[in-house]
């Protein structure tokens, strides 16, 4: 009997444990999804510079922060991640694409007591803008 409920009790830990990171991994995907998003949105607000036979494309920081944000704000982001938050917003050093870095957190279920601010997660995700003919 006591093996028994031994048994049940490593079973039912074993469970939890695999539900908890199965939760964890599973909005980590979904944070970086929304990253990927954001950042393909951040990239669309270039600007086209002819710069006689060299056009280029020129990012300004300003109007990239604000896609991501918007882009947050449209898909709803902050209802689906806890904590959400922005951690970095750059733009790549060729002026040709933008880096973000987004953070959150996960309350894992069954085991999220032993977690009460829940489990940090943070993404990268990165964009390039390509000008071609």
């Amino acid at each position: 009997m006591v093996l028994a409920i031994g048994l049940c009790a490593v079973t039912l830990l074993t469970i939890s444990v695999v539900l908890a990171a199965s939760a964890v991994n599973l909005k980590a995907r979904q944070l970086l999804s929304i990253a990927d998003g954001a950042v393909v949105a951040a990239v669309d607000e270039f600007e086209f510079v002819a710069d006689g036979p060299n056009p280029r494309i020129e990012l300004n920081q300003q109007r990239v922060q604000q896609a991501v944000s918007r882009y947050l704000s449209d898909v709803g982001a902050a209802g689906r991640i806890d904590n959400l938050r922005i951690s970095s917003v750059n733009i790549r050093s060729d002026g040709q694409g933008a880096m973000l870095q987004l953070s959150g957190s996960v309350q894992p279920p069954i085991v999220g007591w032993i977690v009460p601010n829940g489990v940090p997660i943070t993404v990268n995700s990165t964009a390039q803008t390509v000008l071609s003919r």
